[in-house]
């Protein structure tokens, strides 16, 4: 995918997270967590192609290329993303870190010109 179909990808994925916000019952924040996860992804991948001319278009790739570029917010978001997504019911107040992470990585990936 090239960066701007990431950017498109992205933008999509945050218009959903936005439609989910209103209805934060456990199933929805489970999934605005892993939407920001995945929204989160994009922005890499766009950012990484546009700043640096490359990027790994999979996750386990992705996280080793930003370690090395020392990424916390990523490590900050796959830690939230699992406990959303694989742990037991998350309360709507976790789904703070999250969207400030991606905010964050938006950011990074979209510098004001």
């Amino acid at each position: 995918m090239l960066a701007e179909g990431h950017r498109k990808a992205a933008e999509g994925i945050e218009k959903s997270i936005s439609k989910l916000l209103p209805d934060l019952d456990s199933g929805a924040v489970r999934v605005i967590i892993e939407s920001a996860w995945g929204a989160a992804f994009h922005w890499i991948a766009f950012g990484c192609e546009t700043k640096h001319q490359q990027h790994k278009n999979d996750h386990a790739r992705l996280g080793r290329f930003l370690r090395d570029l020392e990424a916390a917010l990523w490590d900050t978001l796959d830690r939230d993303r699992q406990g959303g997504w694989y742990g037991g019911e998350p309360d709507p107040a976790e789904i703070q870190e999250p969207l400030a992470c991606l905010e964050q990585i938006r950011l990074w990936a979209t510098p004001l010109k």
